[in-house]
C-alpha cells in the first residue's frame, strides 16, 4: 500500500504547488447589507469587511477615485485591521468604515492585497421629501389648473406625472396637458398644467421624484406623492333619465337613484300622480348607501305603486338634474320580432334583438340553440322542432340591457366558443324571472378563418342549385353497382359449376 500513499502525497504536492498560491493569497469582500429601501441613508454609520486568506497578507482599501484609504480612525471614512477567525488559524481583516454617509460617498470600492482585489458597490442617498405640495384641490369645470409638487433630495429628484398607472406625456399635438419643471429654493418643482377641465378629469394624479446615479448599478430611489383633483360640477346621470323598474305583485323593490356630481349631491324623491301633481317622500323613508352616494326608496308592487312614475332630484351647489323611474310588473317577454348578426370572427358571432312593439318587459339572459351545418345541406327543414333534437344550447349574458330602454327597442348579445369556419344554424330566445318567449326564426351563419373579421346579414342563403347530371357522366350509382355486382357472381359459379362436372366425367 506504499505505493498508494506516495500517489496521494504527490497529488497533494502537486495540488498545493499550483493552485495553493491562489488560496492562501486571496481576499473576501462581505456583501454590503442594506435595510428595505435598498440603499444607506445619508448619515448613516456603515463598516464592510475585507478577509485575508493568511496572516502574512497585506490588505488595503481603495477608494472609487483610485485612491487608498488610510488607517487614521478620526477620520469620517478610515480602514482598521483586526483578526478574524479562519479554517487555517486566525487571519488579518481591514474593515472599511464610514463614520456618516454622504451621497459623494457613493461608488465601487476595491479591497486589494498585491494582485488580488475584490469590488463592492455602496449606495448613499438622501430621499427627497415633498415640501409645500397640496393633497388635495378643486376646480370648477371647463376652468384650467396647474398641480404642483416641489421635491428635494440627493441626487437630484427628476420629476414624472403618472394618472392611472400611466405616465403623463407633454404632447405636442395635444393641448390637454403642458408639464414643465423648475428650480427653485425649495427643491425641484414640477408643474402640470390640465386644460379645459372636464368631470372625467378627477381623480388621483401622482407626482413621482425619480433618484438615480451612473456611478452604481441599481442605486435609485422613488418617492410618490398623490394629489386628488376634485372637479366641481351638476349632477348628472349615467345611463340616461328615464329607467324602468320591474316586479312581480306584492314584491319590494327598490328604487336607487344615484348622480355624479361634486360636491356630492343631495337627493329628494317624489312620486307623480294621475294629475302631474308630485307627492315628496319623508326623508325617513329613504335610505343611503355606505358610501352615501346613492338614494334608495323601497316601495310595493301593487295597484297604488304599479303603472307609476317615481321622480328623483339630484342637487348641488353647480346645479340639478332629474330622472324618471316607471314601476311596471313584471312580464314574461315576447317573441324576439328581428334577429341581426353584425359581426361575425372565427369564434364569436355578435346579435343585434329587437322587438318592433314597445317592451313592457325585463330581460335577465338569451338563451341561443345551435346546431352545425355539417352536410353544407342548407334546405333542411330548421322551421320544425325535431330539427332542434340534436342542438346544443347555452345561455348569453346581455351586454347592454339599458338598450330596451332606448328607441333603439333591443338587446345586444355576443355568442362566443363557435368553431372557426364553421356553419352553424341558429336561433334565440329571451328570458326573465317571470318566463321565457318562444323561439325566434332560425338564421344562418358562418364563422370565418382565424384572424378574420367579418360583416353579414341576418338572411340565410340562399342554398346553391344542384348540378344536372350529364349524359356522360361516368359515375353509377348505387343499383346499377349491385346489379353488375350480382351479374358476376352468376358467372362465377357457372365456371365452378361446370369445371367441377368435367373433373367427375
Amino acid at each position: 500500500m506504499k505505493w498508494l500513499f506516495y500517489v496521494i502525497v504527490f497529488v497533494y504536492m502537486f495540488y498545493r504547488a499550483v493552485y495553493g498560491s491562489k488560496l492562501e493569497h486571496g481576499v473576501t469582500v462581505d456583501p454590503v447589507v442594506y435595510g428595505d429601501e435598498g440603499f444607506v441613508k445619508v448619515g448613516e454609520h456603515k463598516t464592510i469587511n475585507c478577509k485575508a486568506s493568511n496572516r502574512n497578507q497585506k490588505v488595503e482599501w481603495i477608494y472609487p477615485n483610485g485612491s487608498a484609504v488610510k488607517r487614521i480612525p478620526g477620520n469620517r471614512i478610515f480602514a482598521q485591521e483586526h483578526f478574524v477567525s479562519a479554517f487555517r488559524g486566525r487571519t488579518p481583516a481591514l474593515v472599511l468604515t464610514i463614520t456618516k454617509a454622504e451621497v459623494d460617498d457613493t461608488g465601487v470600492y476595491q479591497c486589494r492585497s498585491g494582485d488580488y482585489t475584490k469590488d463592492v458597490s455602496l449606495c448613499v442617498i438622501e430621499p427627497s421629501e415633498f415640501v409645500d405640495t397640496a393633497a388635495e384641490v378643486t376646480a370648477n369645470i371647463g376652468r384650467s389648473i396647474t398641480l404642483s409638487c416641489q421635491a428635494k433630495g440627493n441626487p437630484e429628484p427628476r420629476l414624472v406625472w403618472n394618472r392611472n398607472g400611466e405616465t403623463i406625456t407633454d404632447d405636442d399635438s395635444s393641448a390637454k396637458y403642458k408639464i414643465m419643471t423648475k428650480y427653485n429654493i425649495q427643491g425641484f418643482e414640477g408643474l402640470l398644467t390640465i386644460t379645459s377641465l372636464e368631470a372625467e378629469d378627477s381623480g388621483v394624479y401622482s407626482c413621482v421624484a425619480i433618484q438615480e446615479t451612473t456611478l452604481v448599478e441599481d442605486c435609485s430611489h422613488t418617492h410618490t406623492h398623490n394629489i386628488t383633483l376634485n372637479i366641481n360640477y351638476a349632477p348628472v346621470f349615467e345611463g340616461g333619465n328615464e329607467t324602468n323598474i320591474y316586479a312581480k305583485m306584492n314584491q319590494q323593490v327598490d328604487i336607487a337613484c344615484s348622480a355624479k356630481a361634486f360636491p356630492a349631491p343631495t337627493y329628494t324623491l317624489f312620486k307623480e300622480m294621475p294629475d302631474d301633481s308630485l307627492i315628496e317622500f319623508n326623508k325617513k323613508h329613504i335610505t343611503y348607501s355606505e358610501e352615501k352616494n346613492e338614494a334608495i326608496l323601497t316601495v310595493t308592487a301593487n295597484s297604488t305603486t304599479l303603472q307609476h312614475r317615481f321622480k328623483c332630484v339630484a342637487t348641488n351647489d353647480q346645479g340639478s338634474a332629474e330622472k324618471y323611474f316607471t314601476l311596471l310588473k313584471t312580464e314574461k317577454p315576447s317573441r324576439i320580432d328581428e334577429v341581426e348578426i353584425y359581426d361575425v370572427s372565427d369564434d364569436m358571432v355578435d346579435f343585434n334583438i329587437t322587438w318592433y312593439q314597445a317592451i313592457t318587459f325585463p330581460v335577465t339572459a338569451v338563451d341561443v340553440q345551435y346546431v352545425k351545418d355539417s352536410n353544407g345541406d342548407r334546405k333542411k327543414a330548421y322551421s320544425k322542432e325535431a330539427s332542434w333534437r340534436k342542438s346544443s344550447q347555452t345561455e348569453v349574458e346581455v351586454i347592454n340591457s339599458d338598450l330596451l330602454m332606448s328607441e333603439f327597442g333591443g338587446v345586444v348579445i355576443a355568442m362566443a366558443g363557435l368553431e372557426k369556419e364553421t356553419s352553424y344554424w341558429m336561433r334565440l330566445r329571451v328570458k326573465n324571472e317571470v318566463g321565457m318567449s318562444p323561439w325566434s326564426d332560425p338564421i344562418f351563419v358562418t364563422t370565418t378563418a382565424e384572424d378574420e373579421v367579418t360583416t353579414v346579414t341576418s338572411d340565410a342563403p340562399e342554398a346553391p342549385e344542384e348540378p344536372e347530371p350529364s349524359v356522360g357522366d361516368e359515375n353509377v350509382n348505387d343499383g346499377t353497382f349491385y346489379g353488375i355486382f350480382f351479374a358476376g357472381g352468376i358467372l362465377v359459379v357457372s365456371f365452378v359449376c361446370m369445371f367441377a362436372l368435367r373433373m367427375v366425367k
